[in-house]
């Protein structure tokens, strides 16, 4: 299946899970995604926007850092990550993220059902 990006629904998602901001989103696999797959999508942060923190729990989260750098607090440690990083959050771990870098942050969100 091959899915062109004019067919990829964006919205701008403000205050997400608290955060600040408005990151904005772009839904890879709108349609037809396999059954055990919640969410997949490219996530853009302009500096100083962010996702709340939060808690998954029978699913796994997978953040890919793509582009500039990024804080995350993972299961309440603080810990930087610049592109080429990814983080994993389940088995109800928790975690948020905020784009500390002067420029746009970009990644990938995965979330899949355990």
């Amino acid at each position: 299946m091959i899915i062109k990006k004019e067919n990829m629904p964006m919205e701008d998602r403000k205050a997400w899970r608290g955060g600040e901001g408005a990151p904005q989103i772009t839904h890879l696999c709108p349609e037809g995604k396999p059954s055990n797959w919640r969410f997949m999508a490219r996530v853009d942060f302009k500096p100083g926007e962010s996702i709340g923190e939060h808690v998954h729990s029978g699913e796994t989260e997978l953040y890919y850092i793509i582009e500039g750098e990024a804080t995350v607090i993972d299961n309440g440690e603080s810990v930087k990550v610049p592109a080429g990083d990814s983080i994993v959050t389940g088995n109800g771990a928790g975690h948020s993220i905020i784009n500390t870098g002067s420029g746009r942050m970009t990644m990938l969100a995965i979330v899949v059902n355990d």
